[in-house]
């Protein structure tokens, strides 16, 4: 077989450097292969803190088979995760690598608001599984359903878990002056897609005082929310299984969160409108969602911009399509949040950051007291 023709402005040296891209993209495809196995298997959480083993001892330590053990390490050691001394032919992972990769949930480096290298790795190996599925809709179009991403919204629990942990009460709620004082003296609040319902269970143990729904349209996310509530013994937090754009609830709550979950909404505009009509006068949504433009141009620098625009490809932007929703996207951006909010009805609207979570706007949303 002949070879293609080079076209006449070829640079080789740019060639050579998109192929240096691409070994270093094979090598990190295995990478994270392997930490979602040291995830699966417990062997990262074996190896941190641990002082320089061999295979053998690690394997022993994790009840696993040493030749499969042997060779998982040999491609940390090459990948530079864990360290190798060949006179002892013996293993270690550094404090701060272990930061990223351990802790038993999804835990986040410290300072960083992003969820560990374990995290990505299992997400990759999820979202790998119904990648068959979402090519399909690139030659039909549709999309893929939420009930086929079961594991993965096991995994998007355990993260938001791990997550609201760490940032909301210190570092999220201060950003929103008045809040905290007015849940400690009674409040009703609303989290639209709560998902498993774990920031309603935090508030609630923290503020008895104040009553808390939850609305989500998964059947699974909600059974775990309301089993969770009654193993807390928590009487005032309740959870509905809707789909919030078909919500009839008015002037019933004086806050509302939505976290990370408008945009993978069929409809999204619908649901901002219902929610802006379910706020008492005066009150006040908290929303957030990805740090990003939505001009492309402005995200060609983002720092996780290829990985967030591939998440909107095979979950984010499907799940909508398959209702034959918007399809927003986990990419939709900054300016056409505020459009929608707009148009929902919101008319005091201010844009916040945290150090906590730089990867994340949060927008708080006033509608008229009048």
């Amino acid at each position: 077989m002949s070879q293609p023709k080079l076209p006449e402005d070829f640079d080789p040296v740019r060639a050579e450097a998109f192929g240096n891209r691409m070994e270093d993209l094979f090598n990190q495809m295995g990478l994270v292969l392997m930490l979602g196995i040291g995830r699966e298997t417990g062997l990262l959480d074996v190896l941190a803190g641990r002082q320089p083993s061999t295979s053998r001892q690690i394997a022993q330590a994790a009840g696993l088979d040493e030749r499969y053990v042997r060779e998982w390490l040999g491609c940390l050691a090459c990948g530079e995760v864990v360290a190798y001394a060949a006179e002892g032919e013996t293993f270690a992972l550094p404090g701060e690598h272990a930061a990223w990769l351990t802790g038993g949930s999804p835990g986040f480096a410290p300072g960083s608001g992003f969820p560990g290298a374990e995290w990505l790795a299992e997400t990759f190996v999820i979202l790998s599984q119904v990648q068959p599925l979402v090519t399909d809709c690139f030659r039909s179009g549709g999309g893929v359903p939420y009930s086929a991403y079961g594991r993965f919204h096991e995994l998007m629990a355990r993260d938001r878990k791990a997550f609201f942990d760490q940032i909301l009460l210190p570092a999220v709620l201060p950003l929103f002056p008045g809040w905290g004082k007015a849940m400690e003296q009674g409040a009703a609040v609303a989290d639209f897609g709560c998902g498993s319902g774990h920031v309603l269970h935090l508030l609630a143990q923290v503020y008895p005082k104040s009553n808390f729904t939850g609305y989500d349209i998964s059947p699974a996310d909600i059974d775990r929310a309301q089993a969770a509530a009654s193993r807390l013994g928590l009487v005032n937090v309740r959870f509905h299984l809707a789909d919030v754009a078909g919500l009839d609830v008015e002037r019933t709550y004086d806050y509302a969160l939505a976290f990370d979950s408008i945009h993978d909404l069929a409809h999204p505009a619908q649901a901002l409108g219902v929610i802006a009509r379910s706020l008492k006068p005066g009150g006040s949504l908290l929303m957030q969602e990805f740090a990003a433009s939505s001009r492309l141009g402005e995200n060609l620098d983002h720092p996780l911009g290829p990985w967030l625009y591939a998440q909107s490809v095979l979950y984010c932007m499907t799940v909508s399509l398959s209702q034959g929703g918007a399809g927003l996207g986990c990419m939709w951006g900054q300016e056409r949040v505020l459009a929608l909010l707009a148009a929902a009805g919101f008319d005091q609207v201010q844009v916040r950051r945290t150090e906590a979570d730089p990867y994340s706007d949060y927008f708080v949303a006033r509608v008229s007291a009048g």
